[in-house]
């Protein structure tokens, strides 16, 4: 399947929020939605982007009509998942994926919207972008904003360490990998497991972070990639912050002898549930190295340059 290039999502853009997952507090995307103007963009919201429904923000047929909606719309560069929380599985198998790959757009979103982004990689091979929540993650004071806003006009192609400041990343392992470049939350990711959404690449750089998950149960998380023979497919390892009340976990010890020997590892990655965290390209191919850091992709936007 040969991989289509989505618009570039620049400043006038306007781009679709929605709620794929739970429900939002409005005054809790408030200053989300500041910053999207400060930083050039519109926006609307789907139908149903402020309703909720029980556990949801909708029932999984109107969460699915706003994804319809805005891809059809012509006005909308971009789809927004304004926050992830609970849901987004309920969604991939009535969703129509045909449409993603007639009218291709960008999907951004982080958490549980792992799983929907995990999916449509699988189903169409369209990239998508995870982090940017408005909840959480879009705030002037990220200092990886500008980097962020790079990524989503396609004029960043690559990570290197000046571009992670002021973090300091942790080299486990030395080297260098090829491979798709996939990641997300890891329990989103171990939920896939088994069902015909998880990707079947053979080569993968993975990125994973967590919250709210004490050690043991990451423990079996990541036991259940090795079982089901996901980790030996792993070529470079990038693991973000796996945070837990008022600590961070290093998870380095119980993976070292689940990787395939002498695939590159770094930690202490600026991303995931925190407000100084880094977007990252979902479903594109990738290299990684060590020394010195850095993470480059192929363009998966068109060209901005006329």
């Amino acid at each position: 399947m040969h991989p289509i290039k989505l618009r570039p999502v620049l400043p006038g853009s306007t781009v679709g929020l929605i709620t794929p997952a739970s429900s939002v507090d409005p005054k809790k995307m408030a200053p989300g939605l500041a910053m999207l103007e400060k930083l050039g963009y519109s926006y609307k919201f789907g139908t149903h982007a402020l309703s909720k429904n029980e556990m949801t923000a909708a029932s999984p047929q109107q969460r699915l009509a706003d994804i319809y909606e805005f891809l059809e719309d012509d006005e909308i560069e971009a789809i927004w998942a304004i926050r992830g929380g609970y849901g987004t599985p309920q969604l991939l198998d009535l969703m129509d994926y045909s449409l993603l790959r007639e009218y291709p757009k960008l999907i951004i979103g982080f958490s549980d919207v792992t799983a929907l982004q995990w999916a449509v990689y699988e189903k169409t091979k369209l990239a998508t972008l995870s982090g940017l929540t408005l909840t959480l993650q879009l705030r002037e004071d990220n200092p990886y904003l500008s980097t962020t806003v790079d990524l989503l006009s396609g004029s960043k192609t690559r990570i290197i360490p000046e571009n992670l400041l002021p973090e300091k990343l942790t080299v486990y392992q030395k080297g260098e990998a090829e491979g798709v470049l996939l990641g997300g939350t890891l329990s989103m990711v171990c939920a896939l497991c088994g069902t015909p959404y998880f990707p079947t690449d053979n080569d993968i750089i993975l990125f994973i972070e967590d919250i709210d998950e004490p050690l043991y149960r990451i423990d079996r998380l990541l036991r259940q990639l090795y079982l089901c023979g996901f980790l030996e497919k792993v070529r470079g390892l990038i693991l973000g912050k796996f945070l837990d009340a008022d600590k961070q976990h290093d998870v380095y010890p119980l993976l070292k002898t689940l990787l395939p020997s002498g695939i590159p590892v770094v930690g202490n990655y600026p991303y995931g549930h925190l407000r100084d965290s880094v977007a990252m390209p979902i479903g594109v191919q990738a290299t990684l190295a060590t020394d010195p850091f850095m993470l480059e992709w192929q363009p998966f936007m068109e060209s901005i340059i006329a």
